[in-house]
């Protein structure tokens, strides 16, 4: 189940964030970098206030990959629940050397490792972190906000600015395969949610979209309260589907009346795909087209957790073209059919699937799927 981590600074933010339903309260100094620590003080005077209702996690600061630093800092914030070790731009070589040093404190402290998407992220450090002990890893952004910039990082924007969906769907698991939690993060918005939600990571983090305006801002309690009501919708709809609800409506009939429609029509994207030698090792265009019967839409709904987005359509055929080769386009719609069907909201979704290169015109697949079509 996904969570809902503020990143606050200090004991009177927490105690917004609970107010506001928070899951994890994650201590850092926004003014001091992507990974500001607070002091040891602030950090006891924070869990004090939280008093055991909520995890609290501390971050060890915007360091540079030297092991004797980290670990002093590290060290010094063992009174946190977790610690958020940021793996800032260095050689790989100096990464590890941080990562082994760090082995012995992860006995006794809950490490979580950090990548930065705009920070030259090396996911093969995964499985070292799962080895040194750490118990966990996620990924943020060095720039923060719009247009925002830091030494050693590739400009601003969001998490999604930097790494698509397919590589963050590869990450999340990858890192569950090492037994390793995970979250997201990086100047995260509402419209972000739902998208990221599909990918189950641990948690998803938080702080501009958590205040009045600027990322230096205190945050709100009524912000916190609609990411917390994002947050919960969005997970209470993934993987929801009623396989019960098998049976279509006919068309123009009373019961298909209370469902709308949602389509992606003509995204043509390269990949690789095809049973033949002569399709392997290079990519082709494909066509997609997705026409879903999703939830009929109220006609108050202003909020993005009342509607089923066509971005989570186009997520799911992107992530699934990064995944590599594919042989047979009918696997390639069963799969994308299925991953549309676990979102409760979804009733039947039709695929189709065109190879453009094979000939003058389109061969492809066509496939219609209910909820209960993937049952068990």
């Amino acid at each position: 189940m996904t969570r809902l981590l503020a990143s606050v600074t200090g004991p009177e933010e927490a105690a917004i964030a609970l107010s506001g339903g928070a899951d994890i309260i994650d201590l850092k100094d926004p003014a001091q970098g992507a990974l500001g620590a607070v002091t040891p003080a602030v950090l006891a005077a924070t869990i004090a206030v939280v008093a055991g209702r909520r995890p609290v996690s501390a971050v060890a600061g915007d360091l540079p990959m030297q092991p004797e630093a980290v670990v002093g800092a590290v060290d010094a914030r063992k009174a946190a629940d977790f610690v958020k070790v940021g793996l800032f731009p260095a050689a790989r070589a100096e990464r590890l050397a941080v990562i082994s040093a760090l082995g012995e404190l992860a006995r006794d402290i809950r490490l979580v490792a950090v990548f930065f998407a705009d920070g030259d992220p090396d996911f093969t450090l995964l499985g070292p972190l799962a080895g040194a002990g750490f118990r966990g890893a996620m990924i943020d952004t060095i720039g923060k906000g719009e247009g925002g910039k830091a030494e050693g990082g590739k400009g601003g924007g969001g998490l999604l600015a930097h790494l698509s969906i397919g590589a963050l769907a590869g990450f999340v698991r990858t890192a569950r395969d090492l037994g390793l939690m995970t979250g997201l993060a990086g100047s995260l918005e509402a419209p972000d949610v739902p998208r990221l939600l599909v990918l189950q990571p641990d948690y998803l983090g938080f702080r501009g979209a958590l205040t009045s305006g600027a990322r230096g801002d205190a945050i709100d309690a009524a912000k916190v309260r609609r990411m917390a009501g994002l947050v919960g919708a969005g997970r209470a709809a993934v993987g929801a589907a009623d396989p019960v609800a098998s049976a279509r409506p006919a068309p123009g009939s009373a019961a298909e009346a209370a469902f709308d429609r949602i389509f992606v029509r003509d995204l043509v994207l390269d990949m690789e795909i095809g049973a033949y030698g002569h399709e392997r090792g290079r990519r082709q265009k494909v066509r997609f087209s997705v026409d879903a019967l999703i939830e009929k839409i109220a006609t108050t709904a202003d909020d993005i957790a009342e509607v089923y987005s066509y971005d989570l359509i186009t997520d799911a055929v992107c992530a699934l073209v990064e995944m590599g080769h594919t042989d047979l386009v009918e696997t390639l719609a069963l799969d994308l059919a299925r991953t549309i069907l676990s979102d409760g909201r979804v009733f039947e979704v039709n695929v189709r699937v065109e190879k453009l290169e094979l000939g003058p015109g389109a061969v492809g697949i066509e496939i219609r799927r209910r909820r209960g079509d993937f049952s068990g």
